[in-house]
């Protein structure tokens, strides 16, 4: 695990979607942030637990256009919130409700196949499972804090971390040059 990796899970962990719009929910209606981020941790922990044990029967071919696939999905989503600057936090912002998204989430799925090594040894696939609760867990605290601290104006935030989106969607690209190059 190296500096790019840290930085890669940061940045699609800490992007807006889903699971981190609720938490922010959260934030505001002033539940309990302990208890959302054990939520995020069992759904986030079971949804990469079930892709780490797929990992075995992956192509690296697939993993390839998986990863391709996900880059253009995050530069569509970098934009559209660059453009837009609108994140629709719901109502809702339970415990169950970001446990079952973050078990849904396809960031799990990106994190395991595309950001982990394929070469991963089975045993080590332990340490990248910590450091993915980790991650998430200093993300989420991030949004639980944009919830306490911001009341309106949201646009900048937004607007940032749809750029920071689109820089993600690069550094998922990186592996790829070398094949593009060949």
């Amino acid at each position: 695990m190296d500096t790019i990796f840290f930085l890669e899970a940061f940045l699609l962990f800490v992007a807006p979607g889903p699971t981190n719009a609720l938490l922010m929910a959260g934030s505001v209606k002033r539940e309990k942030a302990v208890k959302l981020l054990a939520a995020q941790a069992c759904g986030y922990g079971i949804a990469s637990a079930c892709w780490f044990s797929l990992r075995p029967f992956a192509s690296p071919d697939a993993i390839q256009i998986l990863r391709l696939a996900a880059a253009g999905w995050l530069v569509v989503l970098g934009l559209s919130l660059i453009i837009s600057a609108r994140i629709n936090v719901s109502k809702n912002g339970d415990a169950i409700s970001v446990a079952a998204t973050s078990a849904l989430n396809p960031k799990a799925f990106i994190y395991c196949l595309a950001i982990v090594p394929m070469n991963t040894e089975p045993r080590a696939l332990g340490m990248f499972w910590i450091a993915l609760l980790v991650m998430t867990a200093a993300t989420g605290s991030v949004w639980l804090l944009l919830g306490r601290r911001l009341s309106g104006g949201k646009t900048t935030v937004e607007r940032v971390v749809g750029a920071a989106l689109i820089a993600f969607a690069l550094l998922l690209l990186r592996p790829l040059i070398p094949l593009v190059a060949t």
